[in-house]
């Protein structure tokens, strides 16, 4: 998204700080906070190649939340076009065009938008008999992925300039389906219920959608993210918790081990270097973790230093370059290597949340960016 981007205001960063963190040889990252726009908190949700993202700034309710662009080369995070008479908004994927999606309201009801790398806005529509709708995901193709709502239920989508918005081809009994990734290959993923069980996806063009299945002694499962390689990550849960999953053609769905038993994890996003990163639930809280067949599950708070005030809980995405979003909060009495007390907890109902870039520092290895091509 180009400087036009940035219409009738810019907003310059008055919160950015970075540091380098090193532990136990693991990678060491340049991190930036995000800031904010008018409110007081941001939640970033998809990272392009450049290192922009898209994102939402607004209060931590969720009130006043407005869509923003983050320029990783002015390190400015930026307001965008919304919707006529939109008081919310939400930017939730961007493209390696710039592009992003996600969605804006109406006087009376939600749509899906796209954002073109100009700033212009535009209105997805919905299915057929529907009256709201919202993305989720885009390709460098600018298709668009999400979710279309109405008296018909939930119904997963996939929208192209050539064609508009389709419902996409799910089991027949499915009673709803939610599309949450598309990649350049334009496979798609998500999850739809069918009687009592949710189920992750994978929607592969000419072959059509397959059920990704649970893993072993669990009942439901949800796709969240895609490469271009067709690994899928998401997450299976059941009576004995919520577990990280990474399913690939030839492996099927395989979990995703945490450093400690826990009884929630979430995987997120996944790279073409087969990075993956989420969420867990460990002794401290739930904490932002990134994992690799290489350097297995790491958590991303172990490479700040002790006493940082930074604490991440969620790692949302991560590019080919290795460059992570996370979201957490920002405390000058709370680190993120130990447990909080009471009196903190309490404390942490009333902190904003932040969003941060992790950007790999020079002498990081690039191991696999040389060694598995990028499809």
């Amino acid at each position: 998204m180009n400087h036009s981007i940035i219409g009738k205001s810019f907003i310059t960063l008055a919160a950015m700080w970075s540091f380098a963190a090193i532990c136990h040889g693991q990678n060491r990252y340049l991190v930036t906070d995000l800031g904010n726009l008018t409110a007081a908190s941001t939640v970033a949700h998809k990272l392009n190649a450049s290192g922009h993202a898209a994102g939402t700034s607004g209060q931590r309710d969720g009130g006043g939340a407005h869509a923003a662009f983050w320029n990783d080369n002015a390190k400015t995070l930026q307001p965008v076009s919304v919707l006529d008479h939109a008081d919310y908004s939400e930017a939730v994927s961007i493209n390696n065009r710039n592009e992003m999606v996600g969605l804006s309201n109406t006087e009376k009801n939600m749509r899906a938008v796209l954002w073109t790398s100009e700033g212009a806005v535009r209105d997805l529509g919905t299915l057929p008999g529907d009256n709201s709708s919202r993305a989720f995901g885009i390709n460098d193709h600018s298709r668009v992925v999400g979710m279309s709502s109405g008296a018909h239920g939930e119904r997963a989508f996939v929208w192209s300039r050539q064609n508009g918005m389709e419902a996409l081809a799910v089991p027949s009994n499915a009673k709803s389906s939610e599309a949450h990734g598309i990649n350049n290959k334009d496979q798609i993923v998500g999850d739809f219920q069918a009687a009592d069980e949710t189920r992750a996806f994978l929607y592969t063009p000419n072959l059509g959608v397959e059920d990704l299945g649970v893993l072993p002694g669990f009942q439901n499962s949800k796709a969240t993210g895609i490469n271009d390689w067709g690994e899928v990550v998401g997450s299976s849960s059941g009576p004995s918790g919520t577990r990280s999953f990474i399913w690939t053609k030839k492996e099927g769905m395989q979990a995703i081990d945490s450093i400690v038993p826990t009884e929630f994890s979430e995987a997120l996003d996944i790279n073409n270097r087969g990075d993956v990163v989420g969420t867990y639930e460990g002794s401290l809280g739930n904490r932002a973790y990134r994992w690799n067949k290489e350097d297995g599950f790491v958590d991303l708070n172990r490479l700040l230093p002790a006493g940082s005030g930074a604490v991440l809980t969620l790692a949302v995405s991560i590019n080919d370059q290795g460059q992570i979003l996370a979201i957490g909060v920002s405390h000058g009495d709370i680190s993120a290597d130990r447990p909080v007390n009471q009196d903190e907890e309490d404390d942490l109902h009333s902190v904003d949340i932040h969003s941060f870039l992790l950007t790999p520092s020079s002498d990081v290895s690039h191991r696999r960016i040389e060694s598995r091509r990028i499809p």
